[in-house]
């Protein structure tokens, strides 16, 4: 069976623009609506995680989505290296930490690291 999923994509798009953008963002529930945003402000997890990786040289976009049972996607583009499953581990690795660091259900979250720049999760 699919799930049905709402796709957000990162950019340098104002939040608010992404927001007017996307119908399916009606996915999930409320909780997991208001979450994914807060995950998406300056300073929120994602900056958090994504400083951390420009810190570290990866270069990359991310892919972010909301289930119809409440799962919340995130996937990481990366776009100055090949994915392999060292680079793989270690960017999940980081991402679960800030989890962890800003009291949040890991979970929650199922994250892919690629560089498939299509929404297929």
């Amino acid at each position: 069976m699919f799930a049905s999923f709402t796709i957000l994509l990162f950019t340098k798009t104002p939040k608010a623009v992404l927001e007017l953008c996307s119908p399916l963002f009606q996915n999930g529930s409320l909780e997991m609506q208001s979450m994914q945003l807060t995950l998406m402000e300056k300073g929120g997890v994602y900056d958090q995680v994504g400083q951390r990786l420009k810190e570290k040289g990866y270069e990359h976009y991310m892919l972010g989505g909301i289930t119809s049972n409440d799962k919340i996607l995130v996937k990481f583009i990366l776009t100055n290296q090949e994915a392999n499953d060292k680079i793989q581990e270690e960017i999940t690795d980081i991402f679960q930490d800030y989890i962890v660091k800003n009291n949040l259900n890991t979970q929650t979250f199922k994250v892919k690291v690629s560089n498939d720049t299509s929404t297929n999760w």
